[in-house]
């Protein structure tokens, strides 16, 4: 079998990539929902509020933000960090145990004009002392005795701890994102009136669409690839980044005439949580990134829709296409079907001529499934272009000779 040339592969390639494409959008105005509503933020300060929440002493959650380190990952508009590494968790939580027993003690061997403080070990197990009697103090002291009186070690059980439980709720934050997934999907489907059916019954006719798609779709998965070597490793939480590697590949190609801005021009707002990641200062400009989201967002729905437009993908609202067209008294020929064939003629005439009860109900289911497919986000539609790019170039399957 044949699988560059099959037609059902190369359709299922070109449907697959203009969800790829669309979904990108719904994924930026999810993020950038998130961002206005301070929805990250907010799911990551109570989170950790659960975390260090304890009867004994129900301010650890507040005492902890109130530390110099996290409460220095503040913007200049006081918006709460969307992300806080496991480093500076330990550091910020070992500073906010050992803070009350930073007195003027001088340690035994310790010269005198040396500045009297405590070895930071000592001083978290003397803070862990001063605790009053609860479930957390149990737990911090669990881990004092599993590290053996190492600094090191207490650390490392500390983001051990902290990466276990923000892997628990990062599915729960998914899984709220899922509805907001679904109705945006809906909205951009409507909004660029995307009727699934329709592209499907297109691409199986106009066969220059779907070689061009194709083509399109392979020099994608090829920028995809090799910008992506170890996208494996990211976690299901960093949704943010990964969008930003799928649009790159999606606008990057060898023969595309969209120009991305220079890094020097905007930050990609996708850069904002690796930035603070790995940065381990309080010298980061958050306020200048933050700034620039909307103008780089909408620099980056811009290149998505370019690229749709320069392939002719039939999307958007015309008073020449459906469903605007059946409202018109005067109708009017689309001018692009000139070219194509008596097939394609004759299926954009009829669609466009008459809005029967049959032709709503497929509009309207065609919509459904657009929306509902495009709230499977970028990640999904991209993993499964690969595949069925990869398919396509399998070629011809030798014959196995029977024995």
């Amino acid at each position: 079998m044949n699988f560059a040339d099959n037609n059902i592969l190369k359709i299922l390639i070109s449907l697959v990539f203009i969800y790829a494409a669309l979904s990108i959008l719904v994924s930026i105005m999810v993020e950038w929902l998130n961002y206005l509503t301070k929805e990250r933020a907010k799911h990551l300060k109570n989170s950790i509020d659960n975390l260090l929440g304890d009867k004994a002493d129900e301010e650890m959650g507040k005492k902890f933000y109130d530390h110099i380190i996290i409460n220095g990952l503040k913007s200049l508009r006081n918006r709460l960090p969307a992300y806080i590494s496991s480093g500076m968790f330990s550091e910020a939580l070992v500073d906010v145990i050992a803070q009350p027993s930073q007195k003027d003690k001088v340690v035994q061997g310790v010269d005198e004009n040396q500045k009297p403080i405590k070895q930071m070990m000592v001083r978290f197990e003397e803070g862990v002392a001063t605790m009053k009697d609860g479930e957390f103090k149990e737990l911090l002291q669990s881990f004092i005795d599993k590290s053996g009186q190492d600094y090191a070690q207490l650390k490392t059980q500390l983001e051990n701890w902290y990466n276990d439980y923000m892997e628990r709720v990062s599915g729960s934050y998914k899984l709220k994102q899922r509805k907001k997934l679904l109705f945006i999907g809906f909205f951009v489907a409507i909004m660029l009136n995307v009727d699934s059916l329709h592209l499907l019954k297109v691409l199986s006719l106009d066969d220059n669409l779907k070689n061009k798609i194709v083509a399109q779709a392979d020099k994608t998965v090829d920028a995809y690839i090799k910008d992506s070597t170890n996208i494996a490793a990211h976690k299901s939480s960093e949704v943010t980044e990964i969008n930003h590697k799928l649009l790159s590949a999606i606008t990057t190609t060898e023969n595309s005439d969209i120009q991305t801005a220079s890094a020097e021009e905007s930050i990609k707002y996708g850069d904002l949580d690796s930035l603070i990641r790995l940065n381990n200062s309080l010298e980061i400009n958050l306020f200048k990134i933050k700034d620039s989201m909307a103008r780089t967002t909408v620099h980056e729905l811009d290149s998505v829709m370019d690229l749709l437009a320069q392939l002719n993908v039939p999307i958007g609202w015309s008073i020449t296409n459906a469903p605007v067209s059946w409202f018109c008294s005067k109708k009017e020929s689309s001018t692009i079907i000139a070219s194509h064939s008596p097939g394609f003629v004759r299926y954009i005439e009829e669609r466009n001529a008459t809005a029967g009860n049959w032709n709503w109900l497929k509009y309207l289911i065609g919509i459904a499934i657009s929306g509902l497919s495009l709230s499977f986000g970028a990640p999904f539609w991209f993993d499964m272009l690969i595949k069925l790019v990869n398919v396509r170039r399998a070629g011809n399957v030798p014959e196995v000779k029977k024995k």
